[in-house]
C-alpha cells in the first residue's frame, strides 16, 4: 500500500514538471490595452499598452514576473530609448504594418520580450476602420494568432485608437488591469454600453446569419463640452458630449452598431439601455423617469416575437418602485414613453442593417433546415420589417 501511495506521488511530480512548452513569465510583454488605426497606402498602426517590468518600475523588484504581480504598486519608472512612458509602470509601443498580425510581429522582433495578450482588457479600433470590412479580419488575427483574453472588450473610437489609450489612466488607486475591469462592469451595471462586446462575442455575431454585433463607443472629453440636453434623459448622449469634469478623460456610453464586419451606426446611451432591455440583458436596478427617481422591485420580463405578417415585436412587464423626486408621470404615461422610444431604437438599428436584438435567432426557428433559412433573405427581410413594443408598467 505504502509502495503504490509513492509510485502515485512520484507521478504526480512528474505531471507537475512542467515540461508543457510553456512560457518564462519573465520573457513576456503583458499587454493590457491595444488600440488600431489606419495609416498611409493601406496600412495600420498597431498601438500597445503594457507593463513596463522594470526594477525601478516595481521598487526595486528583480524581475518582470513580479512586474506583472504587482502592476499596480509602480513607482518611479524612467524611459528606455524611445519607448514612450506615459506613466510609472507602464510603457506604450507601435508599430505599422500590412496587417495587424505583422504589426504584433514586429512588436515582438523589436522588444526582448514576447508580446502575451493573455491579460488583454481592450481593443479600441478607430472608426474610419471600423467602418471597413478590415474590422472582422483584424480582431480573427488578434484572438487567433496571439491567443488574447476573449473576455477583451472591443472599443470603436471617434478619436485616433492609439491617442485613446495614451489617455487612459489607472485611477482610484487601483492598477490599470483592475480599474478597466470595474469600468466595464460598472457601465455594465448602469446599461449604458451593450451586454456583448467581448471579443469572442464580437467575432461570433460578426460570423452569424442571424444576430449582428455590438461594441462599445467611447471619445475622449475635454472638458468643454456644452452639449445639455433640455428635458432630456442624463445619457442621452454620445462619448465626449457630457458636460461635466472628471479625473477619467476617457468616456464609455453608447453602443458601435455593426452590420457583418462593418460598422454602421452608433447607439446613444440611452438608447443602448433601451436596447439591454430589449435584448432581456438589462441590469439597470434604478432609473430617472422625468424628474422621479425609480427601482426595479422585480427582474423585468422581456419577450420578443415575430408576427404572422412579419413584424418585430416585443413585449417588456416591468414592476417600478417610487424612491425619490416627484412623481409626475403615472404608470400609463412611463410605458407609452417606453413604447415610444424603444420603437426609436428599433427604427435606427433597422436604418443601420444592425439585428443587434436577435430576431434573426427567432426567424431562423420557423425554418426546418438551411435552405429554407437560407430562402428567408433575412437581412433584406429585417430591413423592410415593421416594429412594434409594448409596455406594461406597474408603479408600487
Amino acid at each position: 500500500m505504502k509502495k503504490a501511495a509513492l509510485g502515485l506521488l512520484l507521478m504526480c511530480c512528474l505531471l507537475l514538471t512542467g515540461c508543457g512548452g510553456g512560457q518564462e513569465i519573465e520573457s513576456c510583454l503583458f499587454v493590457l490595452s491595444m488600440a488600431v488605426d489606419p495609416a498611409p497606402d493601406g496600412n495600420l498602426t498597431v498601438t500597445v499598452k503594457a507593463l513596463s517590468g522594470t526594477q525601478e518600475a516595481v521598487g526595486g523588484a528583480s524581475s518582470s514576473g513580479q512586474a506583472a504581480q504587482q502592476e499596480g504598486d509602480t513607482q518611479g519608472a524612467q524611459p528606455d530609448g524611445e519607448i514612450e512612458q506615459p506613466e510609472p509602470g507602464y510603457i506604450v509601443m507601435s508599430a505599422t504594418a500590412p496587417s495587424c498580425l505583422r504589426a504584433l510581429n514586429l512588436l515582438s522582433s523589436t522588444t526582448p520580450r514576447t508580446v502575451n495578450l493573455s491579460q488583454l482588457r481592450e481593443i479600441v479600433i478607430s472608426r474610419t476602420l471600423a467602418e471597413t470590412d478590415a474590422t472582422l479580419s483584424i480582431l480573427r488575427e488578434i484572438h487567433g494568432m496571439y491567443r488574447a483574453n476573449g473576455g477583451a472588450i472591443v472599443v470603436v473610437t471617434p478619436d485616433d485608437a492609439g491617442d485613446f489609450i495614451r489617455r487612459q489612466r489607472a485611477i482610484l488607486g487601483v492598477r490599470l488591469s483592475k480599474y478597466l475591469e470595474v469600468l466595464f462592469d460598472h457601465f455594465s451595471q448602469m446599461d449604458t454600453i451593450p451586454p456583448d462586446a467581448q471579443l469572442a462575442s464580437v467575432i461570433a455575431a460578426m460570423e452569424s446569419d442571424t444576430m449582428d454585433a455590438l461594441a462599445v463607443y467611447a471619445a475622449a472629453n475635454t472638458f468643454d463640452a456644452s452639449l445639455v440636453l433640455s428635458g432630456g434623459a442624463d445619457m442621452d448622449r454620445l462619448p465626449g458630449h457630457l458636460p461635466r469634469t472628471s479625473p477619467a478623460e476617457n468616456e464609455y456610453l453608447g453602443s458601435a452598431l455593426f452590420s457583418g464586419p462593418r460598422m454602421t451606426g452608433t447607439l446613444t446611451g440611452e438608447e443602448t439601455g433601451l436596447l439591454c432591455l430589449m435584448m432581456g440583458r438589462a441590469q439597470r436596478h434604478a432609473a430617472f423617469i422625468g424628474d422621479a427617481l425609480y427601482r426595479t422591485k422585480l427582474p423585468t420580463r422581456v419577450r420578443r416575437s415575430i408576427g404572422d405578417d412579419g413584424t418585430l415585436k416585443v413585449h417588456i412587464d416591468m414592476l417600478l418602485e417610487h424612491v425619490a423626486g416627484e412623481e409626475r408621470e403615472a404608470a400609463a404615461a412611463i410605458a407609452a414613453q417606453i413604447e415610444r422610444e424603444a420603437v426609436g431604437v428599433l427604427l435606427k438599428l433597422r436604418a443601420a442593417s444592425c439585428d443587434g436584438v436577435g430576431f434573426g435567432r427567432i426567424a431562423i426557428r420557423q425554418c426546418i433546415d438551411i435552405p429554407a433559412w437560407e430562402a428567408v433573405n433575412w437581412p433584406e427581410r429585417y430591413e423592410t420589417a415593421g416594429v412594434s413594443v409594448a409596455a406594461d408598467v406597474r408603479i408600487q
